[in-house]
């Protein structure tokens, strides 16, 4: 049966230490890369890891995984809007730049929810 009337409660610190790791690669990458956006292969391989594993689990459903990944996601990619942001000559294109980011890790976040949700079980 599994757990279907057991509603599972969130450990939070385990996701925040994983979207620090992903902060903390992301900005050792980042001085040593020329352009900015190639340092977003960081953030990817964090969430591609953890959709694979939450695809594996089959623990989580839709919602919970859109949640983790999209917290993992925006905690990763710190540095790099940091770095967008900041030196923007044109404080209207940093803005862009940004906004561009988050609605990547919105879609990212979505899509791997989607293949890591849990298959509807039918009793």
């Amino acid at each position: 049966m599994g757990n279907l009337f057991l509603k599972e409660r969130e450990n939070w610190w385990t996701w925040i230490v994983w979207g620090v790791l992903g902060c903390i690669s992301t900005g050792v990458i980042l001085p040593h890369i020329s352009e900015a956006w190639l340092a977003l292969v960081s953030p990817v391989c964090f969430l591609l890891v953890l959709t694979s594993w939450m695809n594996y689990s089959r623990r989580f459903d839709f919602s919970r995984a859109f949640k983790v990944l999209s917290c993992v996601a925006v905690m990763s990619v710190i540095p790099v809007l940091l770095e967008q942001l900041y030196p923007a000559m044109d404080p209207k294109q940093g803005i862009i730049d940004m906004a561009l980011v988050v609605v990547m890790c919105i879609v990212l976040s979505i899509i791997g929810a989607w293949v890591a949700r849990r298959p509807k079980q039918y009793y």
